[in-house]
């Protein structure tokens, strides 16, 4: 009833005389709602914070940055997975396949939140130091963006939330809103997965292939994504993937070194791999400039006049060896470089075995020689422990990070021998040492260390300062690939250490002209160098053939033998008319 109203009611009825002051307070009683009464809340402090944490706002323009950011050849794999529950994703070392896994998880996440759903998301890896890389990537965009989620890691590392904590503090994650643990044990998965669900919250898991099996306690997996998928091949990793398979929604496989084995075995088993669905060959890659191309040098041990015996088993040799690469390494790489005041020389080193590893480790002169030129030294054996300096550690986490801290312009030997191999993210690796013959997928890996953009090229690159083909003005133009003329004896795998050289030429055009020198050509002799391998069974028993004559071979074979017929220079000349086009 408005004023006026009460006004005319008022004069109708004289029995009850009002003020026009006291007319319009009961106007304002009649026309203002009550103020409701405050209830103390029966709800917990955990209650109330979980409240405001599912309804907290989500940041999807991170994810838009997010996304805005990825490369032409990442977008389209991940349009490439959409178009199927299952399959396979062939992405090479180094052009971010990380980048294309993660989003296809936040992606489901977000959409799954905006319609107040959880989910469970899964990370598969063959290593825990590569789980603990995976996490930290996916969670790092999750909190950033706001999703509600907790991690579990199934495998044997520790992992403290503490610096989880002080790190997003400020974007409101504590221990009443985040939560993660790491167990082996069946049961304990099962357990936290219906406690992140009973929070409203999506559960992010990495998992080894070793305990994948531990999954199989859930009841659904949304996604899951495998890295370095060619691992999975493996017996006991198949089977552990084949218990878990059936309560996984979505699966896809990244690798760069798709593995099979016969028309039906390995990742050619669609029934678990699915079919190809998006695949990018290296030499792409390098034409785009997401990755530099290698080149190969060889070092040869002058051993004429130390009278030393070529053996593995040497260690004055395996340090020379080591020793000799990094020099002749580090200049080429400031020769070629187009700023080499702003890049250290890492050298990546493949040993043969935890033993062989240990010697150069513990050698005395190779110590002073490394402190004497400012070298740092990080070396992983699961046999002998983590060191850094020469210090062991126990924490390998620890080393990784101090690992990961170097700068451009640090100069590193880092000693191992597989497990910095696949899908770990280095420091600005510029070359990979090989003191043992590795299978074609180990070697690709072991390369794709050091295929990774320097992130001031990448820079340039992307604002276009740059062209992808001008490798003068690269920092670090090259991935270099150092082979040992003489360490240990291939006859009995000469036929597939030949074909993988002939792979990573082909598929990453390889120039070969450092092969071939003129005075080296026609009869390159090495008395005392082990034979890596073979040009005809004929001939094993009176020619020593080193690896050099391994490029010799692919380039003449390229020939189509029509160098058969031509005097020495000719096929020279020949050759060098041919390597132009490689």
């Amino acid at each position: 009833m408005s004023l006026l109203d009460l006004y005319e009611q008022h004069l109708q009825d004289q029995s009850k005389p009002k003020s026009l002051l006291d007319l319009y307070e009961q106007h304002l009683k009649e026309t203002t709602p009550p103020t409701p009464v405050t209830q103390p809340s029966t709800k917990s402090l955990l209650d109330q914070v979980e409240e405001s944490r599912s309804t907290r706002t989500l940041y999807e323009e991170i994810y838009a940055q997010y996304v805005a950011q990825h490369r032409a050849h990442q977008t389209q794999a991940i349009a490439d997975a959409t178009k199927s529950n299952i399959g396979q994703i062939i992405i090479p070392t180094g052009t971010g396949k990380t980048r294309v896994q993660i989003s296809l998880h936040v992606a489901d996440m977000i959409a799954k939140t905006k319609q107040e759903q959880t989910g469970v998301y899964v990370i598969g890896a063959h290593r825990l130091l590569l789980c603990k890389q995976l996490m930290d990537e996916l969670q790092d965009l999750c909190l950033k963006i706001g999703l509600p989620i907790n991690a579990l890691y199934i495998g044997s590392a520790r992992h403290d939330e503490k610096h989880v904590y002080d790190q997003y503090f400020n974007m409101g994650v504590d221990k009443d809103t985040y939560e993660s643990t790491y167990t082996t044990v069946g049961k304990e998965v099962k357990k936290f997965w219906e406690k992140t669900k009973a929070q409203g919250r999506h559960l992010i898991v990495v998992s080894t292939y070793h305990s994948f099996d531990k999954l199989k306690n859930i009841d659904a997996i949304d996604l899951c994504t495998y890295d370095e998928a060619h691992t999975t091949i493996a017996e006991d990793f198949t089977e552990n993937i084949a218990e878990v398979f059936p309560i996984i929604k979505r699966n896809y496989f990244f690798t760069a070194t798709r593995k099979i084995n016969g028309e039906y075995g390995g990742m050619n088993d669609e029934a678990l791999y699915g079919s190809e669905l998006s695949k990018v060959s290296p030499m792409a890659m390098i034409d785009a400039g997401e990755i530099v191309p290698p080149r190969i040098h060889t070092i040869k041990i002058d051993t004429d006049t130390t009278g030393e015996v070529v053996s593995e088993k040497n260690e004055s040799m395996l340090v020379k060896t080591v020793i000799e690469a990094f020099i002749e390494h580090k200049a080429r790489l400031k020769e070629d470089s187009a700023h080499p005041d702003q890049i250290g020389a890492k050298l990546l080193v493949s040993a043969k075995g935890s033993t062989e590893l240990n010697l150069i480790q513990n050698n005395v002169s190779f110590q002073a020689w490394c402190h004497a030129n400012s070298i740092r030294v990080f070396s992983y054996s699961s046999e002998y422990g983590n060191y850094e300096n020469f210090v062991q550690e126990a924490d390998r986490n620890k080393v990784y990070e101090s690992m990961r801290d170097l700068k451009d312009t640090d100069e590193c030997i880092l000693l191992h021998i597989d497990i910095l191999t696949e899908g770990i993210d280095l420091p600005s690796i510029t070359g990979v040492l090989l003191l043992r013959h590795l299978n074609e997928a180990k070697l690709f890996q072991a390369l794709g260390r050091a295929l990774r953009l320097l992130k001031a090229d990448r820079v340039k690159l992307y604002s276009g300062e740059i062209a992808p083909t001008d490798r003068t003005k690269f920092t670090k133009p090259y991935a270099y690939i150092i082979l040992p003329m003489h360490l240990e004896k291939m006859s009995e795998s000469s036929e597939e250490m030949k074909a993988t050289i002939r792979r990573v030429i082909s598929e990453y055009g390889i120039p070969t002209e450092e092969f071939l020198p003129p005075e080296e050509y026609d009869g390159f002799k090495e008395e005392g160098l082990d034979i890596v391998t073979k040009r005809d069974k004929k001939e094993a028993q009176d020619k020593l053939y080193p690896l050099l004559h391994v490029i010799e071979d692919l380039v003449i074979e390229s020939l189509k033998n029509s160098a058969a017929d031509k005097t020495p220079e000719e096929k020279y000349q020949a050759i060098m008319d041919l390597v132009k086009t490689f």
